[in-house]
């Protein structure tokens, strides 16, 4: 009986994927097969209905805001630009969905990885907590205005370049902080004035 239940719930987090993709019953293609991938992902770790839900609606705000590509059951693809990964709610660090069972911690290559990552890597919450954003390209517009108040970030960037320091910008496009020039970092930022950041140029 716990099998066959665990097998609907597995499949309505299928459902749930597919519709929120914008994939139907009818439509085959990369889409369906994605939709199924991320469903065998939520079930290797064991995610309940509700947590891949939750966890989907999550990354379909950042699709619709930012763009990209979702390349596993929480990780966006922003076409070279950088990639979005989206922590569960409750947990302190997104998971790496794309290898193993799903329940250890992604990488994060700007905590993790000695050396220069290149990255801009911003957090939801305090203390490098939360869904990350790795902003890797100059010039361009990365969207934190639904994280509100609390909030992190590491400058990864190349060292002690002018041009490497992160500006962040309130909803009327006005600047209103600057970051240092990297490395630097902050545990205890606040996204809630700022609506995006351009992290070098």
């Amino acid at each position: 009986m716990a099998v066959t239940k665990g097998r609907v719930a597995i499949a309505a987090a299928g459902g749930l994927l597919m519709l929120a993709t914008g994939v139907s019953t009818a439509e085959a293609g990369s889409g369906a097969s994605a939709a199924s991938r991320f469903a065998q992902q939520a079930e290797s770790a064991h995610l309940t209905s509700a947590q891949t839900a939750a966890l989907q609606a999550d990354v379909d705000r950042y699709l619709k805001k930012m763009g990209g590509t979702q390349v596993a059951l929480n990780k966006i693809d922003l076409k070279g630009k950088g990639e979005i990964l989206v922590a569960l709610p409750g947990e302190a660090r997104p998971r790496d969905f794309a290898s193993g069972d799903g329940t250890r911690a992604a990488a994060d290559p700007c905590l993790d990885v000695p050396g220069v990552s290149g990255n801009f890597c911003a957090y939801q919450r305090d203390n490098y907590s939360g869904s990350i954003i790795k902003m890797r390209q100059c010039n361009t517009k990365y969207y934190v205005s639904t994280w509100g108040r609390g909030g992190s970030w590491i400058n990864d960037q190349t060292r002690n370049v002018e041009s490497r320091r992160a500006r962040m910008y309130n909803p009327n496009g006005t600047m209103i902080y600057k970051t240092p020039r990297a490395f630097s970092s902050d545990p205890h930022g606040d996204w809630n004035p700022v609506r995006y950041v351009i992290p070098c140029g």
